[in-house]
């Protein structure tokens, strides 16, 4: 199963929206057990990219909800670093998950992804992911 992580920010040009997302697809091949990869019509680094796909990344996993579980700790960290960011999570089955944490104090961003974890931990165990 594939999940499209879609990276905004309205006060980033697409250069640094495009860069941040490089980052972000570097960390989470990284830290998780995920692979990550950018949408092959985006460029990289020095490449403007198709307005499409900036700030796109593909992610794939076996399970669906283990997907979302795995990239809360990374997730996390960008909102902690950056928190005028928002990240969506297209499902690719007409789910979708949206994140904002720019008025958030950083313990409450820890609390929501603690509560999506365990919300989509649940589903799993109901045999939805």
């Amino acid at each position: 199963m594939n999940v499209t992580l879609r990276l905004h920010d309205d006060a980033m040009s697409d250069e640094d929206i495009q860069e941040l997302t490089i980052e972000l697809k570097n960390s989470v091949n990284q830290e998780t057990d995920l692979t990550a990869q950018l949408p092959e019509e985006a460029g990289g680094i020095g490449t403007r990219g198709d307005a499409v796909t900036i700030g796109q990344i593909i992610l794939a996993a076996v399970g669906g909800g283990g997907a979302i579980v795995a990239l809360m700790p990374v997730l996390q960290t960008y909102f902690a670093r950056k928190p005028s960011i928002k990240i969506e999570l297209d499902m690719g089955d007409s789910r979708t998950l949206k994140f904002e944490a720019e008025h958030m104090r950083p313990e409450q961003i820890q609390q929501t992804f603690q509560d999506v974890k365990q919300l989509v931990e649940s589903g799993i165990d109901k045999g939805n992911g």
